[in-house]
């Protein structure tokens, strides 16, 4: 991943949302600005950026049914800039759009789901994992494909793809989704 222009980690973390000035939650209305890219950037680094959106899980269970919140985030403390134009911003968001989508694919394979209690946990990880796996690929390409926003054509045809499959799935815009729990 360090060959990546941005660098996009993308973690399940299972604790509750607390109320931190350092994250941006996903709003479709909302869109980054280049004040929110706070973390000091990298010397070392080659590109021009790094954004860190991550996926939040918070997790309960009462009677037979798992409630689970997923949540699109941004963390302004990791993520940096060195050169603002309004293209590269572009690009960032895109970043940060994709995780929401793969956030709502996650929603998407949980709800209504039913588990076991004795295998709830594993299968969860087991979701978690793709999940990640294939976010992490669709990260790779997009920034191969928009050479990290440089090829102007293909950041449009991406900017296009993701906004479509967002809609496609705004039945899974919703944070929380239940889960059956059986014996």
């Amino acid at each position: 991943m360090k060959s990546l222009f941005l660098y996009l980690t993308f973690v399940f973390i299972c604790f509750s949302f607390t109320q931190d000035d350092s994250l941006i939650f996903w709003q479709e209305t909302n869109k980054l600005t280049w004040d929110d890219f706070k973390a000091k950037p990298s010397a070392s680094s080659p590109y021009k950026a790094f954004t860190e959106s991550e996926i939040k899980t918070e997790m309960s269970a009462k009677n037979n049914e798992a409630h689970i919140i997923i949540k699109t985030f941004f963390d302004k403390n990791k993520s940096w800039v060195k050169d603002r134009t309004d293209e590269l911003l572009a690009h960032e968001q895109l970043h940060f759009d994709i995780t929401e989508l793969w956030s709502r694919k996650f929603r998407q394979k949980l709800k209504g789901k039913t588990f076991s209690f004795k295998t709830f946990q594993k299968e969860l990880n087991a979701i978690q994992s793709s999940i990640y796996k294939e976010s992490k690929d669709m990260q790779i390409d997009y920034d191969k494909e928009t050479q990290h926003s440089i090829v102007v054509a293909s950041q449009k045809k991406w900017e296009k793809k993701i906004k479509t499959d967002i809609e496609n799935l705004k039945a899974f815009a919703t944070a929380e989704v239940s889960c059956t729990l059986t014996k």
